[in-house]
Order: structure tokens, then C-alpha cells, then sequence
């Protein structure tokens, strides 16, 4: 379990992940983080629920036991996604013999005055969004998919908890929101559409290529990015940016490349390697064929200067 402190978060809170409420302020406090954390009970005895001010998201991996939820006994199954809110009795490992794994997020809202939000978990969801987000079960079975979709934002809110990024804030709250989105898809389907959460991992992937054209660049990490699977990525990738995502890739490269190639002394075989092509041959052969004609006559052509 990763434990968030003080340090993990700017010192000056993010106005736009702000929740009013009554007419207070407050701002997301991160409290811990854990993936695919194993849970074992040995005892028959039924374990007792507990409750606390913060909110929780739970995703089961591969389990066998049971958990609780407000009173409730529910057997504990990969996919199964449980939130819980402030003052709801909980208990999310075992309650008698077994194991259960499960990746978690634990969160509350805090005023500057140490008053936490006691709203409900679709409360929260509707102040965030703008939008009615009705009460509903707080247990949902997800698709394979969805499953993998938010284990990915799981894994990459905590590798941000670890990250010395400058822009690890910035990327921390942007992924926090992206959770929330899916947490409102997830519980009230009819409010988002599967196009929101598809287009944000779309866009993710695109991030990810202009912050990294210069590295070996797999399209089956970059479908793991989206959250899809790798023939469903190349298809919804064309249709939104109207290029595969090859033909993208060489496009934003060769456009760093001619940069290099107009403003720095480089060798050609140098900026092909920076930019990512992993040979002087293919480099130009991409060059040619995207800007008629070779980077070295590129360079030397005045009117590129």
C-alpha cells in the first residue's frame, strides 16, 4: 500500500477538482493507494464491518471469499467494482476463510478547516461532472475491458504517487478526473456515453506519442494505453485522427526532424536515432516519402530556413 503525505501534493490545490457543497469548499485529499494487494483469512469467524469519513474505489482481481457492504454479503469476483462513502460499513478483505485481491483507492474531501464531505458517492459524482448521476448500486460487474481500463488508471495514479515529474501534479489531477468519468459511465451508463471514455483514452495515447516520439513506440502498448484491445485501437485511432497511428507517428517525427534539421547542426544519422527511427536508412526513406524529397536537401534549402 502506497500512503500519500503532504509532499505528494502541491502546495497550492487545483481550483478545477474543487467540490462546493453547503456553500463550503473542498479540495480531493489522497490518502492511499494499492494494486493487486492479496488478502488471506484463515479464521471461519465472521469478521465486523467498520466505517470511516473517506471514500473508497475497489476493484477485485481474482478472489475467492466474500466481502461486505452496508449490511450486505457479496461474493468477491475479478471485475467486481465497489465504491463506498463516508459512514458506509465496509469490509473489503475477507469476512470468513479465503482470499481475495483487489486494487483500491482511498480518497476524501477536506475543507481548509478539517471538515470532511459526508455526501453520498453519486452526490459526489453529480457536484464533479455538472451532471444528475441518479443513486444506484454501489456494485457493478465490468467488462473485460472496463476492467482493464481502470485497473490502467489505478497503476497510473500510483506511479505518479512515486514520480519526481515536475508535471506529476498536473497528470495526478488529470487522472483523477479521467476516474471519476468513469466511475459515472460505469454506474449511470445512460448519463456518458462508451464514446467519452474511449475518446480520453484516444487522446492519452496521442499525449503519449508527441511526449515520447523518441523512443521505441509498440502499438500494443499504446492499445494498453487506450484501454482496447490492439485491432480495436488501429480502427477507432483512424477514425478520430483520420491517419493510423503509424502514419501519425512518422508524421510527428519527420516534423520534429525537420526542426532538428533547420535549427541544430546535427547529423542526419543523430536526428534520426532522437527521433526515433532506428536506422539512417529508414529515416530517409520516411523523409522522402513524406516531404518529397531527402533531409539533406531539406537542410540545404534556403527556404526552409
Amino acid at each position: 500500500m502506497q500512503v500519500f503525505t503532504e509532499n505528494d501534493l502541491p502546495s497550492k490545490k487545483p481550483q478545477a477538482m474543487q467540490i462546493s457543497h453547503s456553500g463550503t469548499l473542498y479540495d480531493i485529499l489522497p490518502m492511499h493507494i494499492s494494486i493487486d494487494a492479496m488478502h488471506h483469512r484463515k479464521s471461519s469467524v465472521r469478521a465486523v464491518e467498520h466505517s470511516h469519513d473517506v471514500y473508497h474505489v475497489v476493484l477485485y482481481g481474482e478472489s475467492d471469499g466474500k466481502f461486505s457492504l452496508g449490511g450486505k454479503i457479496l461474493k468477491a469476483e475479478k471485475g467486481l467494482l465497489v465504491v463506498s462513502s463516508p459512514g458506509e460499513g465496509h469490509l473489503f478483505p475477507p469476512l470468513g476463510k479465503g482470499s481475495v485481491s483487489y486494487s483500491e483507492f482511498t480518497f476524501s474531501y477536506s475543507s481548509p478547516k478539517g471538515r470532511h464531505l459526508d455526501i453520498s458517492f453519486a452526490e459526489l459524482l453529480s457536484l464533479h461532472l455538472g451532471l444528475e448521476i441518479p443513486k444506484s448500486s454501489n456494485v457493478v460487474k465490468l467488462e473485460f475491458d472496463q476492467y482493464m481500463e481502470l485497473h490502467s488508471m489505478l497503476e497510473r495514479i500510483a506511479e505518479l504517487k512515486e514520480s519526481s515529474s515536475e508535471l506529476r501534479f498536473l497528470k495526478f489531477y488529470r487522472n483523477i478526473s479521467e476516474l471519476f468519468n468513469f466511475l459515472a459511465l460505469a454506474y449511470a451508463p445512460n448519463v456518458l456515453t462508451p464514446d467519452d471514455s474511449l475518446s480520453s483514452g484516444l487522446i492519452r495515447v496521442r499525449d503519449h506519442i508527441h511526449s515520447n516520439y523518441g523512443s521505441n513506440l509498440k502499438i500494443e502498448k499504446l492499445a494498453k494505453i487506450a484501454c482496447v484491445s490492439k485491432g480495436h485501437f488501429q480502427r477507432e485511432f483512424r477514425h478520430k485522427f483520420g491517419l493510423s497511428p503509424v502514419s501519425y507517428i512518422n508524421g510527428y517525427r519527420i516534423s520534429a526532424a525537420k526542426n532538428l534539421l533547420r535549427t541544430t547542426p546535427l547529423l542526419c544519422a543523430e536526428i534520426a536515432e532522437k527521433t526515433g527511427f532506428e536506422d539512417i536508412f529508414y529515416f530517409s526513406k520516411v523523409f522522402r516519402n513524406l516531404a518529397g524529397i531527402s533531409p539533406a536537401r531539406y537542410r540545404n534549402d534556403k527556404g526552409n530556413l
